[in-house]
């Protein structure tokens, strides 16, 4: 508080933020990113540990011997696969092998709209309206607790095709439907467990959460659940590419960032280590030995592509739409890796036994560890406490700089800028004009003349219009890809196509937006264009400060890179080199970029020509299945780019971009002779 009110400390503190402005910006910068990477090193994160001791992990011995039945299961629905390879799911066959055990079975249909045009004569042949649906029907079957009365429940579910590969996951029903029976035979569950085979991956998964919760949306219409159980405490959702595997790739990341709670990943891990079945994260492994710099390699290699994924905002599992409606929930997906040790469905069956009957010991919903973490090794973590304080580092660069700014108002520039334009700022005094002159602007010798109350001060109202025209075009990038995909059909363009087109012809034509802005009444000077980086900062600060709290790597990542940049440009001298550095940090810049750094964490380098096919293949894809999961999920990162990131980003641009007036105060005494 003597800061703000003692004169003194906020000259002293005025006078070093801008003669030492440069200096600590960099020092700040250097500091924070430096202290984030030192995360990733083994003394500065902390091991796992579970808050919840009603889990009880690996107390009970497992008695699962159901491997013979998974088998046949597995290869059963496999020659009915054959049968009909792309068509529907066999529902009622399905439906028996839940009925046949005892259980209550229901199916459920559903039918998504996703506002996207397709071709009217397609529409025509199948009697259809102009947008695209997908319709499919789930099938659930509920084992009743006998010790309570269905107050609360366990899910493990699986999706009926891959969500990557979309070949089929037959193995993982025939190892659900095993467990459905051996969970049977006992009489010590507390809670339901439902075990629920889903299709057409998200949409299906969310069709039936949307009906469970008795929440509505006008795109995805469904029927009634005939079959209810309680509150679900948590889910495991099942993938398995063979009977046989390697490890299992736990996935964590749901929709918009969201994390399941630390206690559900440390209790899977546990497991898994217990019955001798290897556990990796983004199918990387943990490193040994655990300290030194190729451990440090590793794990900030872990921790970057979670990092990656959790920025997307998109699930990597149907798991992810149960977080948002607070059910913790993860992926296990078996992975076979050549050269590697396999097991089968015993190991298997044993660590989602131990994992459910754990979960069946708790009294209460998951809240004691932590919600945001992230991890650079499966039994390490770094908690929201810990990468914070490096992340404000960095906004203080914007933070300091926007002071500097807003102190430097008022005061001559030292610097003489290129590309000025031509024109001529005459300082009146308020109310006071000569007979038969404008208040306005005229012209006289080719030389455009602006007549202003003050040119020396940074006029408030000077924000309206860059603010108001960058955002304009955020609306309009918002709104462009549904609309070009309205309009690709009157140009023989497929609707997908279209919406990559609307999405990103929308960027470069912003590129000429600095022409757009004109102030006619107010003189854009030194300071106007002061005022408007530092308002642009300050407006920079609060979009990632606010987008961190919901999605930590969208907002770390997007800091990372725009804050220096957007701090050091300036409107004058080297405005190529600035605009190259502007277009790397731009949105569309910034997904080429970090797609580029996953490509290359996850992907052997095949050729310039090669790489590169399959990077635009990569961007193509995470444009269009942002725009389309906008609508369909409920993202919402595709809307924060195009209305904040992207228009904030438009108005440095403009400030680039922009000349300054040179104000020139005529001589009267020239002026009278005149």
């Amino acid at each position: 508080m003597g800061l703000l009110s003692d004169p003194k400390s906020r000259e002293r503190f005025s006078r070093i933020a801008a003669q030492y402005n440069s200096t600590l910006c960099f020092i700040a910068y250097v500091a924070g990113i430096v202290w984030f990477l030192a995360l990733a090193y083994k003394p500065f994160n902390h091991k796992t540990y579970f808050s919840e001791n009603a889990l009880l992990p690996g107390l009970v011995e497992g008695k699962f011997r159901g491997e013979n039945m998974a088998s046949r299961l597995s290869e059963a629905m496999k020659d009915i696969k054959n049968v009909t390879r792309d068509g529907p799911m066999p529902v009622a066959w399905v439906v028996n092998q839940f009925r046949s055990l005892g259980l209550d079975t229901y199916t459920q249909e559903y039918i998504q709209t996703i506002p996207i045009p397709q071709s009217s004569s397609k529409a025509k042949e199948q009697g259809k309206d102009m947008f695209v649906t997908v319709n499919g029907t789930n099938v659930y079957a509920i084992l009743r607790a006998p010790r309570t009365a269905s107050t609360e429940a366990i899910v493990l579910c699986a999706p009926y095709k891959h969500y990557i590969t979309n070949e089929h996951n037959h193995h993982a029903f025939g190892l659900m439907v095993a467990l459905a029976a051996h969970f049977r035979k006992s009489s010590y569950w507390s809670k339901d467990i439902i075990f629920l085979l889903v299709d057409k991956d998200e949409v299906g998964m969310e069709a039936w959460l949307q009906e469970y919760h008795y929440a509505k949306t006008p795109l995805l219409k469904s029927s009634p659940l005939h079959g209810r159980s309680g509150s679900i405490q948590a889910a495991i959702n099942l993938e398995l590419n063979t009977d046989q595997v390697s490890h299992f790739n736990v996935k964590l990341e749901g929709l918009n960032g969201l994390l399941p709670n630390l206690d559900l990943v440390n209790l899977v891990v546990q497991l898994c280590n217990r019955e001798r079945v290897q556990v990796l994260l983004h199918q990387q492994s943990d490193p040994f030995p655990t300290e030194g710099w190729p451990a440090f390699e590793q794990n900030l290699k872990t921790m970057s592509l979670m990092m990656l994924h959790q920025a997307t905002g998109m699930p990597n599992g149907i798991h992810g739409m149960f977080l948002r409606y607070h059910i913790e929930a993860l992926t296990l997906e078996g992975v076979v890796e050549r050269g590697r040790s396999t097991v089968g469905f015993y190991r298997m069956g044993r660590v989602l036994e131990g994992v459910f009957r754990s979960l069946n010991n708790l009294l209460e919903r998951f809240h004691q560890s932590f919600f945001f973490y992230l991890l650079p090794a499966t039994d390490r973590y770094v908690s929201i406490g810990m990468y914070m304080p490096p992340f404000g580092l960095i906004l203080l660069v914007a933070a300091l700089k926007a002071i500097a700014l807003w102190i430097s108002i008022g005061s001559p520039d030292p610097d003489i800028w290129e590309g000025e334009e031509n024109v001529e700022i005459e300082h009146i005094q308020a109310g006071k004009k000569e007979d038969g002159e404008d208040d306005n602007v005229d012209s006289k010798g080719g030389v455009m003349k602006i007549r202003t109350q003050n040119y020396s001060d940074g006029e408030v109202w000077s924000l309206l219009p860059p603010l108001a025209v960058c955002h304009t075009a955020g609306f309009v990038a918002a709104l462009s890809p549904m609309v070009m995909s309205g309009m690709g059909e009157m140009f023989g363009t497929k609707p997908y196509q279209a919406i990559i087109l609307g999405a990103t012809g929308m960027f470069f034509a912003s590129l000429f937006m600095p022409k757009t802005i004109k102030t006619r009444r107010l003189a854009c000077t030194v300071n106007t264009l002061r005022l408007w980086k530092c308002a642009a900062l300050i407006l920079q600060a609060i979009i990632l400060a606010a987008t961190a709290a919901a999605n930590f790597s969208l907002g770390m990542l997007l800091a990372v890179a725009m804050v220096p940049v957007c701090a050091m440009v300036r409107p004058g001298k080297w405005r190529f080199f600035q605009a190259l550095l502007m277009l790397a940090v731009s949105p569309f810049g910034l997904l080429i970029l970090y797609t580029a750094l996953y490509q290359g964490l996850t992907m052997e380098y095949r050729g310039f020509f090669e790489s590169g096919t399959q990077l635009c293949a990569i961007v193509y894809y995470n444009i269009l299945s942002a725009v389309v999961h906008g609508y369909v999920l409920g993202t919402w990162q595709y809307t924060l780019v195009a209305l904040a990131v992207f228009p904030n980003w438009l108005f440095f641009w403009c400030i680039v971009f922009k000349k300054r007036d040179v104000p020139v105060v005529e001589n009267k005494e020239e002026k009278t002779k005149s």
